[in-house]
């Protein structure tokens, strides 16, 4: 069975879901061609070229970002088929939400190599450097963290931040400031925002379909293009609603979801898990949740329950 003949199957996210673990339960089905990607579209490709060659990306996350985007270009192009009939099926598209500073947490921890010698330098810059890489990082990270609630403030709060991004882009937004945002602040401010700006720089832009367009059924949101249909589910409800998903695809259930990497195992757990429980990351956690995202999906309300096995 060729490609085409399969069902393109996109898990379509931002990361650090539980998305390797649902694409590999997904491939238990021999008829779906199953990929995972957090950028598609014209748009969000032009967008991401910027940032690969930018002079101030890493050698570590530019390497990232490239395997990324040569993969999302062909992962376009079939979408793109598919969408204008080219294919015998219908596009098949999961996409999932997390709670914000848990999806931080973990996003830090999935990257947190390459910001080792940046929160080393942010902390002791700020004199809080000691024998002791490991507490040095937990230092440094903390530090962040309070930067990026006082940030959000002096920007006028969650909602003006999230406008602010939306309508202007990361760069235009901290132009004010200057030379007196440190560059390991810039960037965990902005992967902060990820999951509160996603849905509108992403997922709308790509299917022109806004989570106002979604309709609710029971633990999960759903619409249906002309030649795709979408299911959307919470992070913390996918042991218990990817049944409900594969209903809404009309796919074939494949069994329990499979559980990989671990973010227990990771390098430097330790120190992000310390970070995080710091009242400076509660802080943030606070302004996290006085977002339309997190009212949309629930996490405003404290109804959320972060902490599934799969990263």
């Amino acid at each position: 069975m060729t490609t085409d003949e399969k069902t393109l199957t996109v898990v379509y996210q931002f990361g650090k879901v539980a998305s390797t673990s649902l694409v590999n339960t997904l491939k238990r089905n021999p008829n779906l061609d199953v990929h995972q990607s957090h950028f598609l579209g014209e748009s969000a490709l032009t967008r991401i070229i910027p940032i690969a060659v930018d002079k101030s990306t890493s050698a570590y996350f530019h390497e990232h970002l490239r395997g990324q985007l040569l993969a999302n270009v062909d992962l376009t192009y079939r979408m793109n088929r598919v969408l204008a009939g080219h294919t015998a099926h219908r596009l098949k598209v999961i996409s999932l939400s997390r709670e914000p500073l848990d999806w931080l947490r973990s996003g830090i921890l999935q990257d947190i190599t390459g910001y080792r010698t940046d929160l080393l330098e942010y902390a002791a810059a700020i004199g809080g450097a000691s024998d002791d890489d490991a507490e040095t990082m937990r230092q440094g990270l903390v530090a962040v963290l309070a930067r990026i609630v006082t940030l959000i403030d002096e920007l006028g709060g969650t909602e003006k931040t999230v406008r602010l991004f939306n309508d202007v882009g990361g760069r235009g937004m901290l132009e004010p400031f200057g030379a007196d945002i440190a560059p390991i602040v810039r960037k965990l401010f902005f992967l902060s925002l990820r999951p509160l700006t996603w849905f509108e720089e992403h997922f709308q832009k790509c299917f022109a379909l806004g989570l106002a367009d979604l309709d609710r059924a029971g633990r999960i949101w759903t619409a249906q293009l002309p030649r795709a249909d979408i299911a959307i589910l919470r992070y913390e409800d996918l042991e218990d609603g990817l049944a409900d998903v594969f209903t809404a695809l009309s796919i074939e259930d494949v069994g329990p979801l499979l559980h990989d990497n671990i973010s227990r195992t990771k390098p430097y757990a330790s120190v992000v898990s310390a970070a995080f429980a710091s009242p400076e990351a509660d802080a943030l956690r606070v302004r996290l949740l006085a977002s339309e995202y997190a009212r949309f999906f629930g996490y405003a309300t404290g109804a959320a329950q972060a902490g599934t096995a799969a990263e």
